[in-house]
């Protein structure tokens, strides 16, 4: 009959235990022994927790550190000289064929728009929804800007359509896109709560869209028809993601 090993020895055993350096004996007798010893068992699960937090070595880890950092590194100053080439490019081309700087710089801004997004993804750790949207926000505005100077001032083409159509749409769109990542920050909501609220403001988005540009007919918000080819979609989203969001919670 195998004997019971007291808690006193089976403590003094554990750390070789954790280690794997006692026999198949030993390591019999002392899982039998955890197996009914909360005080022993609530021990092992410590010690072996922190065997597995243990940090590697220093050496290990800057290596490691230098590796991730060199690569990406050469990812940015790739994507950089790729869009340097674009640009000179377009740049060469719109000169020889319309003697001037029109259709590139549009090109130009979109890539340096671009870049910076990719940049500001790779590079931020804290807060990143709310610096990737700014960037969004005041890139997009620029961009926009660029079209129209480019258009109406360089090319001669077109009308000033940016205060009319251009901003009141932008903001409406960012403010769909801002009120969801505030939500998540400030808030805390799960990200399927976010998505739910941000289809949410996609309806009333396409809706205001096509009152600012003269589209909107009142009467499709009273017939089945207008609205479940506008809204079903996301209606049919919300309710989803909502009910996710929940089974998320509950489970929490």
């Amino acid at each position: 009959m195998e004997r019971e090993l007291a808690c006193e020895i089976v403590k003094d055993l554990l750390p070789l235990y954790v280690d794997e350096m006692v026999s198949d004996v030993s390591k019999k007798s002392i899982e039998n022994h955890l197996e009914h010893c909360v005080e022993c068992n609530e021990i092992y699960q410590n010690m072996a927790f922190h065997l597995e937090m243990e940090t590697q070595p220093t050496e290990v880890q800057d290596v490691k550190r230098f590796l991730k950092k060199t690569k990406k590194m050469y990812l940015l100053y790739g994507l950089g000289c790729l869009s340097f080439i674009a640009i000179l490019v377009c740049m060469i081309v719109d000169l020889a064929m319309n003697k001037g700087v029109t259709w590139s710089l549009i090109t130009g801004s979109s890539c340096l728009f671009a870049d910076i997004l990719i940049y500001v993804l790779s590079t931020c750790k804290k807060n990143k929804g709310c610096i990737t949207m700014a960037v969004i926000s005041i890139g997009t505005l620029s961009l926009l800007s660029v079209i129209q100077i480019t258009r109406y001032c360089l090319m001669g083409s077109g009308t000033v359509w940016i205060f009319r159509y251009g901003l009141p749409i932008l903001l409406l769109w960012l403010l769909v896109l801002w009120l969801p990542v505030l939500t998540r920050t400030i808030l805390k909501w799960n990200i399927w709560d976010c998505i739910a609220l941000f289809m949410l403001l996609v309806i009333v988005g396409n809706y205001a869209t096509k009152l600012i540009t003269g589209d909107y007919v009142w009467n499709d918000v009273l017939h089945m028809q207008g609205f479940a080819g506008n809204a079903l979609g996301e209606v049919i989203g919300i309710i989803l993601f909502g009910i996710i969001g929940r089974i998320k919670k509950w489970k929490k």
